[in-house]
């Protein structure tokens, strides 16, 4: 086979390929294929900010569907008051979160701190926590959110519920305090 031959052949092949990957990108958008929501499983966390952001927390019964289950959730307070907290949930926890079953205590000394109004909206998926008297920052303080006689989510797995609080400044902005990781099974 003579050079111009080969050089023939390859630039041949290269417009074949070419033409493959164009007909497949073409065709490939008109496929249905299902989509399925991402949820982590089996305590694995795959991305994160880098950052060590996981709170911890307690709660009575790990089952699934589990019902009059208590859970005690910890989130460490940042280094200024805050006016409100806000806690942001997935989907399957819609319902859990009320005015009636939420106390907000000092975790160290159990001291309830009084909560003038509760915004609950389940079509988002969020809590949220106004004080009485703004929370004076204090180094260290955690809050202890406990959440009484809720039912679980009938399914198993890891459910990522978020934190924020809302500073007392002028202008204030959420601050993001971490994430639980709940793990049901």
């Amino acid at each position: 086979m003579r050079i111009e031959d080969c050089c023939k052949l390859r630039v041949y092949m290269r417009i074949r390929l070419t033409r493959l990957i164009a007909a497949t990108l073409i065709c490939l958008p008109s496929i249905d294929l299902p989509i399925f929501p991402a949820k982590a499983q089996n305590n694995i966390v795959l991305f994160g900010s880098g950052q060590n952001s996981t709170l911890s927390y307690k709660v009575r019964n790990k089952r699934p569907g589990a019902r009059s289950n208590t859970f005690s959730f910890f989130a460490k307070l940042p280094t200024k008051s805050i006016a409100e907290l806000q806690i942001i949930y997935p989907e399957e926890w819609r319902g859990i979160f009320s005015a009636d079953n939420v106390t907000i205590l000092n975790r160290r000394s159990q001291k309830k701190f009084e909560v003038r109004e509760a915004i609950v909206d389940r079509e988002v998926g969020s809590a949220r926590f106004v004080f009485q008297e703004p929370i004076a920052a204090t180094s260290g303080q955690e809050l202890e959110i406990l959440v009484d006689g809720v039912s679980n989510p009938n399914n198993s797995g890891m459910y990522r519920i978020q934190a924020q609080a809302l500073g007392t400044e002028a202008n204030p902005l959420f601050q993001y305090l971490g994430q639980w990781l709940v793990s049901l099974y």
